[in-house]
């Protein structure tokens, strides 16, 4: 069986479909010589391609974009697993993953941008588009923190929890792992700017157990925030497509990932950040 995060930082549909069918094509992948990156690399291709159907007024086209980006969220799932089951996880894995994600979102906000724009809005399309970018990038950094934060402080394992300074984060053997690394800097600098508090205690605790007092009240307590993140991660995007694009109304998932989900991500961030601060009253 596919290796589980547990319960509480997995959704359903994660659990119940895109680990598991990840999990067997990482299996079947196993013996070949098929890199983890080069199923990052299809999984981008795809969500490229998904995200430029959007650009159509067709609601069968823009249905199979949002099954194309299904198919790109598996291939998500498939270059993780595999690199595992060769133990060859690295942060440039994870670097690519991220960069990944962004290029598929981006090729999303891009062709929703001009559709609006085409289809009479003026440049208010493209400045609601580029706000849900913007919008969207921010809610899904928040939530893998979050994560992230709760596997390394609550479970102790299987996190990949990563506090380094932007200045730590090098690559120094090619111009392209440069770049990739400054870009993955700035990703997890505005991780650190979203959650101060929980970045300045993991970093102060960094080399060290954490206390058991910490780990039982972080179980507990941010429990319902990690659940929370389903309303701001990505499996959900997806059905917001599918609710609004696929009948023709692409500025109505602009306005929700702006609007309502930008609530539930400040609501989410301060509810988070109350944690690190109990222990330090604590302290």
């Amino acid at each position: 069986m596919y290796a589980s995060k547990g319960p509480v930082v997995e959704e359903w549909a994660d659990r119940r479909f895109f680990r598991p069918v990840g999990w067997r094509i990482a299996k079947a992948l196993l013996p070949t010589r098929i890199s983890p990156d080069a199923v990052t690399l299809a999984s981008l291709v795809l969500g490229v391609v998904a995200g430029h159907l959007f650009w159509y007024r067709t609601a069968w086209v823009n249905a199979a974009g949002v099954l194309l980006f299904i198919a790109s969220d598996v291939l998500d799932s498939v270059d993780g697993q595999l690199a595992r089951l060769r133990g060859t996880s690295t942060r440039m894995g994870r670097i690519l993953d991220g960069l990944a994600d962004s290029g598929r979102f981006i090729s999303l906000y891009g062709h929703l941008a001009a559709r609006l724009y085409a289809a009479g809005w003026g440049w208010e399309g493209p400045a609601l588009a580029i706000a849900a970018l913007l919008s969207h990038s921010y809610q899904a950094a928040a939530a893998d923190f979050i994560r992230q934060a709760y596997l390394h402080f609550a479970i102790g394992a299987g996190g990949e929890l990563d506090v380094a300074e932007p200045a730590e984060i090098r690559g120094a053997e090619s111009i392209w792992e440069r770049i990739t690394s400054w870009i993955y800097g700035d990703y997890t600098r505005r991780q650190a700017w979203l959650f101060p508090r929980t970045t300045a205690l993991a970093r102060s605790l960094s080399g060290r157990d954490v206390p058991e007092s910490l780990r039982r009240s972080w179980a507990e307590r941010q429990r319902w925030v990690v659940r929370g993140c389903a309303w701001i991660a990505q499996n959900i995007r997806f059905l917001l497509l599918a609710l609004t694009a696929v009948p023709h109304w692409p500025a109505a998932y602009c306005w929700i990932v702006v609007g309502p989900l930008n609530v539930v991500l400040i609501f989410l961030i301060l509810a988070h950040e109350r944690e690190p601060k109990f222990h330090a009253q604590l302290a």
